[in-house]
């Protein structure tokens, strides 16, 4: 029995129109298929844009190559905090392990070794929530992948409802998770991502994979979310040690799809963009309302939430090398804008939390009620 469960499964799953087929050990793949559902929509199209495959080899340590067959090694920051170490090899193979001193890369450690798109993840089963990687690695690969070829990625929350598309933009504790969730709860869209979306052929957004993580003060206010933080299934500080300041990092974390079900919603992966939402949330009680943002603003909105090719999270590409420079990446993003911000409506929507949920609810449906008219 041990044997067969060590045996290898593959199948394929897709982020956006980015095919990735996969091999891994039966036992961890049954987990595996059940954390990458918990965040890709069911649904996606049979295009394909490019395709990887991956290899994950569990509690193996024989992720590095020969030190005599090192070309190149660096070490680079790639998210805040966060430092790896690229070894590149006489072979054209780069491997991947966290810089944690003499220890790194490891037992209990994480490993990637890539030779095009071909790539293996080296994970300890004993690690901390350890089926997270192969989706950091897939959504690393989607979003290089699109960039490569002219997708523009943005800071925003997303939905669509009736054919239209809604893109949440906002910097940080804008407030653009509770507007999320004012818009699926009061009106039954379906759910695209929390906090990036890709552009791509200036019209369509898609859903970038990501948890979800909410303050403390909306699961509170949203009885739905309220019920099922106990069942969340990722590893986290228990509700009531949260702080209840307005605008804390530390928060609940929901899966995509936890979060979705919550309010009676589904994930999708796609949409057209037609409206851009500006939230402007505040520890007060300001009264709820909605204002159409002129061209100019709507403009300057997306060009101020636009992450290609700086994005202040991941910070370094690397799984995917860039076929173009940053320069070029950036003119690129900037002269899309221009052209996209005319075909779409933008409105900003600016409301006092200590007024309650039910208030933005009710602006929420009437924003998709005004996006369905246009």
């Amino acid at each position: 029995m041990s044997t067969q469960l060590n045996d290898p499964v593959s199948w394929t799953c897709r982020a956006g129109e980015v095919e990735f087929g996969i091999t891994a050990p039966r036992a961890w793949a049954r987990q595996q298929r059940r954390y990458l559902a918990e965040y890709l929509p069911h649904e996606f199209t049979d295009a394909s844009l490019a395709t990887f495959h991956v290899t994950v080899l569990v509690d193996s340590t024989g992720s590095r190559t020969p030190e005599d067959d090192l070309v190149a090694t660096r070490r680079f920051e790639y998210v805040p905090g966060a430092v790896l170490r690229e070894d590149r090899h006489a072979d054209a193979t780069r491997t991947y392990v966290p810089d944690l001193g003499d220890g790194g890369g490891g037992p209990g450690g994480v490993a990637v070794r890539v030779r095009g798109r071909h790539i293996e993840l080296h994970v300890a089963s004993a690690g901390a929530n350890p089926h997270a990687h192969l989706l950091r690695l897939m959504r690393e690969a989607m979003l290089r992948t699109y960039e490569n070829t002219g997708g523009v990625v943005f800071h925003g929350a997303g939905v669509t409802c009736g054919g239209h598309g809604i893109m949440v933009c906002g910097p940080r504790h804008a407030g653009k998770t509770t507007m999320l969730a004012a818009l699926l709860r009061s009106t039954g869209a379906q759910m695209l991502s929390n906090d990036r979306l890709l552009l791509v052929n200036d019209h369509q957004l898609l859903a970038v994979p990501l948890p979800v993580p909410i303050a403390r003060g909306t699961v509170e206010a949203i009885p739905e979310l309220r019920r099922t933080v106990p069942a969340l299934t990722r590893p986290q500080t228990p509700l009531a040690q949260l702080p209840t300041v307005f605008g804390t990092t530390h928060k609940a974390e929901f899966t995509a799809r936890e979060f979705a079900t919550a309010l009676g919603v589904r994930l999708t992966g796609s949409g057209s963009l037609t409206t851009v939402l500006v939230p402007r949330l505040s520890d007060s009680n300001e009264v709820t309302s909605i204002r159409r943002l002129p061209a100019a603003e709507l403009e300057a909105t997306l060009r101020g939430n636009c992450f290609t090719p700086h994005d202040e999270f991941w910070l370094q590409p690397w799984l995917v090398p860039r076929t173009r420079s940053d320069d070029e990446l950036a003119r690129h993003a900037q002269q899309r804008i221009p052209g996209i911000a005319p075909r779409l409506t933008g409105y900003e929507v600016r409301h006092g939390v200590r007024r309650g949920f039910d208030e933005l609810s009710d602006v929420a449906a009437d924003l998709i009620r005004r996006s369905n008219d246009q």
